[in-house]
C-alpha cells in the first residue's frame, strides 16, 4: 500500500496548482510544502509554469514570484486577491440590518431593491458593483469578464472575508455572479448558493448556438400559436398591437446589441456604458463548471430567453444540486411588484432550506497575516 502524500492539497487553487507542477515538472505526486528548486525545477520550467497559472488566474506574474513562494502552500497565498489601489469593483450595502447570512448581489443595482424589501428587514443584502469609469481598458484584452470578476471578488473578500456567500445575479449579471462564485471556491472559500434569475446562456460552440437558436425559433412559434388559440372575440386587434411592440422592443434590442459590441470593441475615445461592457463580457465569456448548490428562477409570462430550457443551457456546467423554479411575470416583471414578492418567497424558502443542509466541515482560510489554517464552518 503507497505512502499517503504528504502535505496534500487543501483548497481548489492548491490543487490546481499541484497539477500543473506535476505536468511541467514530470513528476508526482507533490506536496503543497516541497520546494520548487529541491525538485529540481529550472526557470525555463518556472516560466511555464506561471504561464499555465496565468491561464487559471487571469493575471499577470513575474517570474521571480516563484523565488519568494517556492512552494506551493506559499504560492497559492500570494494569488488570493489582494488590495489593489486600482480596484474597478465597489461593495454598498442594500439592507445592513438582520442576522441571517448576508444575501449578495452581484450588478443590477437599484433593480434589487424591490426584492430586498420582500425578503424582509431580517435579511442583510450587499450588493457588489463595476465602476465605469474604470474598467474600458480591460475590455480590450482577454478574457475580460474573469478579470472583471477578480476585482468584484477581491472587494468582495475584503467586505466579508469569509463565507459561506450567497450569490445572485440577473440575465448578463447572472454569468458574472458565476464566475464570482467559481473563483471564490477556487480561493478556498465556500459558496452556500449561487442564484441565476432569468440567466444569459452561455457560450458554447457555432454548431451548438445554431442548434439553440433553432430550438428557440421553434419554441416561440409554438409559444405565440398557443397564445393565438387562447384568444377570445375581438382580442386580436390588441394582439397584434402588442406583438408589433415586442418586435420593435426585439429590433431595437438587435440593433443595441450590435452598438454595444462596437462601442466597447471599436471605440477608441471616451467610455462605453456599464451595461454595454457587462454584456459584451458576458457574451464572449467562456465558463467552467462548478459544483456549488445552484437555484435559478425563470418567468413564466415571456419564457423568451430560456426557450423551453429552465436551466438556460447552464445544465452541463452545473455540477452541484441544482433546482429551478417559474415565476409570474415577464423577463424584467418578475423582480417588480407584485410578481417579485412571490420570488422573494421563494428565494427566502432556497436560502432557508440551503442552510438547513450545510453540516460542520473544515476549510481552509486566510487570516489577516496571510496564514493558512483550518476552521470549522460550522459550530
Amino acid at each position: 500500500m503507497p505512502n499517503p502524500l504528504p502535505n496534500p492539497p487543501r483548497t481548489n487553487l492548491e490543487k490546481e496548482l499541484v497539477r500543473i507542477w506535476e505536468q511541467v515538472l514530470l513528476r508526482a505526486p507533490i506536496g503543497i510544502r516541497e520546494d520548487f528548486f529541491d525538485l529540481g525545477g529550472t526557470s525555463i520550467q518556472a516560466a511555464r509554469i506561471l504561464a499555465k497559472i496565468e491561464e487559471v488566474v487571469h493575471q499577470r506574474l513575474p517570474v521571480s514570484l516563484i523565488l519568494g513562494a517556492p512552494n506551493i502552500e506559499q504560492l497559492a497565498v500570494s494569488l488570493l486577491p489582494d488590495k489593489p489601489k486600482d480596484r474597478k469593483a465597489y461593495v454598498v450595502p442594500i439592507q445592513t440590518r438582520g442576522e441571517k447570512p448576508v444575501l449578495i448581489c452581484i450588478g443590477g443595482g437599484i433593480l434589487w431593491r424591490p426584492l430586498s424589501e420582500h425578503l424582509g428587514p431580517d435579511q442583510p443584502v450587499l450588493h457588489v458593483g463595476l465602476d465605469p469609469g474604470t474598467i474600458d481598458p480591460i475590455m480590450k484584452k482577454p478574457n475580460p469578464l474573469e478579470k472583471l470578476a477578480r476585482h468584484m471578488v477581491s472587494a468582495l473578500c475584503e467586505k466579508q472575508p469569509q463565507g459561506p456567500y450567497y450569490l445572485t445575479g440577473f440575465c448578463c449579471d447572472g454569468v458574472f455572479a458565476y464566475e464570482v462564485a467559481r473563483q471564490l471556491t477556487m480561493y478556498g472559500h465556500e459558496v452556500g448558493l449561487l442564484v441565476l434569475v432569468e440567466p444569459f446562456t452561455p457560450t458554447r460552440s457555432a454548431m451548438a448556438r445554431f442548434n439553440t437558436s433553432l430550438k428557440s425559433v421553434i419554441f416561440r412559434a409554438g409559444f405565440r400559436f398557443r397564445e393565438l388559440c387562447r384568444l377570445g372575440v375581438g382580442e386580436f386587434s390588441q394582439y397584434a398591437r402588442n406583438r408589433w411592440k415586442g418586435l420593435k422592443r426585439a429590433l431595437t434590442d438587435a440593433l443595441w446589441r450590435n452598438s454595444a459590441r462596437f462601442q466597447v470593441l471599436k471605440q477608441q475615445s471616451g467610455s462605453p456604458e456599464l451595461d454595454q461592457i457587462v454584456f459584451v463580457a458576458a457574451s464572449s465569456y467562456k465558463p467552467k463548471p462548478l459544483g456549488c448548490p445552484t437555484v435559478i428562477f425563470h418567468c413564466k409570462d415571456w419564457p423568451m430567453l430560456s426557450a423551453g430550457d429552465p436551466y438556460f443551457g447552464w445544465r452541463k456546467l452545473l455540477t452541484g444540486r441544482t433546482e429551478t423554479y417559474e415565476v409570474p411575470g415577464d423577463h424584467i416583471g418578475m423582480l417588480r411588484d407584485p410578481n417579485v414578492g412571490v420570488l422573494a418567497e421563494k428565494l427566502k424558502a432556497c436560502l432557508e432550506d440551503t442552510r438547513q443542509m450545510e453540516t460542520p466541515d473544515f476549510n481552509v482560510v486566510i487570516d489577516t497575516h496571510q496564514k493558512l489554517y483550518l476552521r470549522q464552518s460550522r459550530a
